[in-house]
């Protein structure tokens, strides 16, 4: 959203509100289960609330119904809930930001969270996505989540976090079992996952390689490469070593071209949480 149609929606200059960062929103996070974690930003909508919170977000004045100045966020709001409720995060990972993220671990670190950071400020101009590789518990999915949850939060675009194997090819084999709920429908998700705007796939590289899995994971990244749809890759192996004999080089090759690749190596970041 502009800043010009965000100042007509919110009826305030966003100029002058840093507290939630232009956007009208901000996290909760002593929210209980049940309530939206995302809430009207309490210094630049909610004072100018006349609602009281209340679907539809309407008020009356002058015999009138109005459409209250929160309004506007609160849909966006609800809209982003939704969104999110879709994005196939794990629980363990769910709402996650940056401040969740310690860069202060080793020099990687902080160099893979500015990169993440410059990417979310940046969208949608950015020109490539992100390889993010390493030794296991270093924070690659932590990462990748926060990059995805940022994006849903701040822009409202729809986003996807699968895991290769579990997520999608274990998906697409019960398209052809004809007694699956998915039975016949295996256009229908890889048409999804192409044509999502982020696609998080984590744990990349760990799947098997039968002919059908290489060609079906090269046909996801070529179709997302040639739709430029910005995608986001974890692994635990280093590329140049892992994929170059996967779909004969040419998983790696499109790879490189649509990804900076970065290294995220060092201690085990889950067991010092």
């Amino acid at each position: 959203m502009s800043t010009k149609s965000l100042k007509n929606d919110l009826q305030i200059d966003p100029q002058k509100c840093s507290f939630c960062e232009y956007n009208g929103i901000v996290y909760n996070p002593f929210y209980i289960q049940g309530e939206s974690p995302l809430i009207p930003c309490e210094k630049c909508i909610i004072p100018y609330c006349k609602c009281n919170g209340v679907e539809p977000y309407y008020y009356h004045e002058n015999n009138e119904i109005k459409d209250c100045p929160c309004r506007a966020v609160r849909l966006r709001i609800i809209k982003i809930q939704s969104i999110y409720n879709n994005s196939g995060i794990d629980k363990y990972f769910r709402w996650k930001f940056f401040g969740d993220y310690d860069a202060k671990r080793s020099k990687m670190a902080n160099e893979a969270k500015k990169y993440a950071y410059d990417i979310v400020m940046n969208f949608p101009k950015v020109h490539k996505g992100l390889y993010l590789w390493g030794t296991p518990g270093t924070g690659k999915t932590l990462l990748s989540v926060i990059i995805l949850t940022e994006l849903i939060t701040r822009y409202g675009i729809d986003g996807r976090f699968i895991k290769v194997s579990r997520n999608y090819l274990n998906k697409l084999k019960d398209t052809f079992n004809v007694n699956s709920d998915s039975f016949g429908q295996s256009s229908q998700i890889e048409r999804e996952l192409v044509e999502v705007n982020v696609l998080v796939i984590d744990d990349f590289g760990v799947q098997k390689d039968s002919a059908w899995e290489q060609e079906t994971i090269y046909n996801l990244i070529d179709a997302r490469y040639e739709a430029q749809k910005f995608t986001i890759f974890t692994s635990n192996n280093n590329p140049n070593d892992n994929l170059e004999k996967l779909s004969n080089g040419r998983v790696l090759s499109r790879i490189k071209e649509m990804c900076k690749i970065m290294e995220l190596s060092g201690s085990d970041y889950r067991a010092e949480i």
